[in-house]
């Protein structure tokens, strides 16, 4: 069953979300969270930020982490970032990029 939001991301995120399946345990919890995308839209993670709509997947072990934004008009979510969870500081930086991403565009 298709949901009723359509999932989009551009080359640069689909090529780290290709290297990122060639892990079994990466491939599970990336097809859950898109299917969980598609189901229940921008419900599926934690906002952000109110002002831009950046959302937040994240899992413990492995320490992932998946960035989007929802497109109310198209319903649209749109994958802007996936990357193994380091530190706080780069996660910052991480969501101060998206966000002035999102306001520019």
């Amino acid at each position: 069953m298709r949901g009723e939001f359509v999932v989009v991301f551009d080359k640069i995120v689909k090529n780290k979300l290709i290297k990122a399946i060639k892990k079994e345990q990466y491939k599970n919890i990336l097809k859950k969270w898109l299917d969980e995308l598609e189901i229940s839209g921008p419900n599926a993670g934690k906002l952000l930020d109110n002002h831009v709509w950046l959302y937040e997947m994240k899992n413990k072990h492995p320490p992932l982490r998946l960035y989007y934004y929802y497109q109310k008009t198209a319903k649209k979510i749109i994958i802007f970032d996936f990357q193994m969870k380091t530190s706080k500081d780069k996660q910052k930086k991480t969501i101060d990029k998206l966000r002035k991403k999102i306001l520019d565009s």
